[in-house]
């Protein structure tokens, strides 16, 4: 539109010309006419009449010609300016030409800058904000640069300053005060603003003319690039805090603690993993307050939710932290910044930040004994998906075992371990409907006659392919998913209905113990419910069956173990301790002895057993049966084992030295030898 106004307005000028030519030919004419018949006085009014025309003509296209002057100006302005209001590309070069035109470039100065990470935060955060990102750095670059010198946007994310009259003093003052606003500007806004930076300056050491001086800045400022992405400087500052509020609905964002959602969390992962190079080192990392529900319970559920406001609150703060997100209760998850640190060092990062907000909540709930658990995977492929990798984090955070190990690292070993434990999970009811699982039997010997006078029933799991389970590779796995309570209530039947086969046959009985789970523990009223049901479908006499208890269940669940066992007393049913010794050897475990027996765990017996072990072994027995308690030992396997235990008042034995475990249903013939051989 401004060029066709200055085309318009050179065409009115050009008219105005012709015009006042014109007027100045008719006037010249008439005046020679009137001149050869002596009318001198028409000839003045002509004169007048045409001189003022040619008057006002001229001053109209003097006012024109000033008018395209203005036109000219504004429109050069607009080619030359950049839409952040400093010059462009174009008049970039046009200064360094006018430059390059003097008698000499010496004592010019050329600073150039670059943005780092701009299209990543147009990729995050979108076009807008990175346009609003330039234009806030355009704004600081006019807020340090002196009136007289040149400003403009070279390319994209790229500015330069050239300054006349310059020296490296200068040029230092005008970096520095640039250094200085970016880094307040970076304290108050969640987009931080990261960029590289060159100068060259011409001296009659180093003479540049405009485009070798533009050559070297840039050179310099790629070098300051390169070790700001090698070294620590460039921590992707644009993305250090990703929860930007203005772009968050309510939807996205927990309602509590003002964390990003499930959903958000995964999306925000996505796109944060496209942007970091394969060499980073990232960690998602899943925390929890290890028995938060004791906290709601002593304090309230408003002081709990204070504690989960903290903990987003002070997480927030910390600069490893790249966004993180509330998953459920009191359940977090964040993605970590690591790539300054080893894999060792990365750990006691987040090992030392548990223990700060740990000490936090300590000191302002007293005596609270807060811990906070974590699980930690570092990312080796930025091509996985997250929720992948948030699940490797959780199942991680799952195998900690506060407080003597509150972080653990995702590894091949526990993602095996993991495998093998979804796996058996997975594959449980269907293997207990297919009757996967045997019952062995392990008999114990009554030490005087060196018989067989009971024997323990254990588990077996026999795999489709023919391939035995161990109990140690099952049953801790059940234990924690719950899936044990169904095994063990699938021992019982089996042993009832096989006590109660051989009644009807007139067999003779021994007793046989089982294992009781500390699960139970906490369903008293539902384990005897369904031992009343068994009982009644294969009626037993009750002092067949023993019910063995672990001394590590019974301390940690003292007070419904000591209900539990009175039950089972007034039901006609023994109760023994088993693994006596394994972890506490309390004497709490001891008195008031309630116990039918102990059971001595196998540790006492171990190989090469010393003179002082073997004395306090045997010393332990002879405690024990003070308390008028029977006492068995397991663990039985070599000759010298029996040898010390024959010194003991030890009353059974139980072992592989006598019997190795076999199935259930083997136990008639061996007893009917064992008798025949006595016979």
């Amino acid at each position: 539109m401004k060029n066709k106004r200055i085309v318009f307005l050179s065409y009115v000028n050009v008219v105005i010309i012709l015009l006042i030519c014109t007027v100045q030919i008719y006037v010249l004419l008439e005046n020679a006419a009137l001149s050869r018949q002596n009318l001198a006085f028409q000839w003045y009014e002509i004169s007048y009449k045409g001189h003022s025309l040619v008057l006002i003509l001229g001053l109209t296209a003097i006012a024109l010609f000033f008018l395209q002057q203005s036109f000219h100006r504004v429109l050069k302005r607009n080619a030359y300016t950049d839409i952040t209001g400093i010059m462009n590309k174009h008049a970039c070069l046009e200064q360094m030409s006018i430059l390059d035109c003097r008698n000499s470039t010496l004592n010019i100065g050329l600073a150039m800058f670059d943005l780092n990470n701009l299209k990543k935060v147009n990729d995050f955060y979108g076009h807008e904000k990175g346009d609003m990102l330039i234009q806030q750095f355009v704004t600081l670059l006019r807020q340090c640069a002196e009136k007289k010198c040149f400003l403009g946007r070279f390319g994209g994310d790229e500015f330069i300053v050239i300054l006349e009259s310059c020296d490296n003093e200068r040029m230092e003052a005008l970096l520095e005060r640039i250094h200085e606003v970016i880094e307040v500007n970076n304290r108050l806004c969640n987009i931080q603003i990261s960029y590289a930076e060159g100068y060259a300056i011409s001296t009659r050491e180093h003479y540049y003319l405009m485009d070798e001086m533009l050559q070297e800045a840039d050179k310099r400022m790629y070098e300051n690039k390169r070790r700001m992405k090698s070294g620590t400087q460039l921590e992707m500052n644009q993305l250090s805090k990703v929860l930007d509020t203005d772009r968050l609905g309510n939807s996205e964002r927990d309602g509590l603690t003002g964390m990003l959602s499930y959903d958000a969390f995964i999306a925000t992962l996505e796109k944060v993993l496209k942007l970091y190079p394969k060499d980073a080192r990232l960690a998602l990392i899943c925390s929890g307050i290890n028995n938060f529900r004791y906290l709601n319970d002593l304090y309230g559920h408003k002081e709990g939710d204070n504690i989960l406001k903290l903990f987003a609150n002070e997480l927030g703060k910390q600069s490893f932290c790249l966004c993180s997100a509330r998953l459920y209760s009191d359940n977090f998850a964040f993605l970590a910044d690591l790539s300054s640190y080893t894999e060792a060092e990365a750990e006691e990062i987040i090992r030392n930040w548990n223990t700060h907000f740990s000490a936090l909540v300590d000191e302002a709930y007293p005596n609270s004994r807060f811990i906070l658990k974590s699980g930690i995977y570092f990312i080796e492929n930025l091509k996985d998906s997250p929720e992948a990798m948030l699940k490797n984090a959780d199942c991680a955070r799952k195998f900690s075992n506060p407080p003597y190990n509150n972080i653990v690292v995702f590894s091949e070993e526990l993602h095996q371990s993991i495998k093998k434990r979804s796996e058996i999970i997975n594959s449980f009811q269907a293997a207990l409907e297919n009757q996967e699982f045997q019952v062995f039997i392990q008999p114990k010997i009554l030490q005087s006659s060196k018989n067989i006078c009971s024997a323990e029933a254990l588990i077996r799991w026999k795999k489709g392919d023919g391939i035995f389970l161990p109990p140690d590779a099952f049953v801790p796995i059940l234990e924690q998913s719950g899936d044990i309570v169904e095994m063990d209530y699938y021992v019982y039947e089996q042993v009832f209905r096989y006590l109660y086969h051989n009644q009807l046959a007139g067999k003779f009985l021994i007793p046989i113990s089982v294992n009781v789970s500390r699960i139970h523990l906490y369903t008293i009223e539902n384990f005897m419910e369904r031992i009343r049901k068994l009982h009644d479908q294969y009626p037993i006499s009750t002092s067949l069956i023993t019910f063995e208890l672990t001394e590590s269940a019974y301390i940690q669940e003292i007070h419904s173990a000591e209900q539990f066992i009175q039950k089972l007393h007034k039901m006609g049913y023994r109760v023994s301790m088993d693994d006596f010794g394994s972890g506490y050897s309390s004497l709490q475990a001891l008195y008031p002895m309630i116990f039918d027996e102990i059971k001595f765990d196998r540790a006492f017996l171990k190989t090469n057993i010393s003179n002082k072990e073997a004395h306090l072994l045997l010393q332990l027995i002879k405690l024990v049966k003070s308390l008028n308690t029977a006492v068995v030992c397991e663990g039985v396997e070599t000759a010298e084992n029996v040898s010390l235990l024959n010194q003991s008042e030890c009353d059974v034995f139980q072992g592989y030295y006598f019997y190795k475990p076999f199935p259930l249903e083997e136990l008639d013939d061996i007893f009917l030898s064992q008798a025949s051989a006595a016979g």
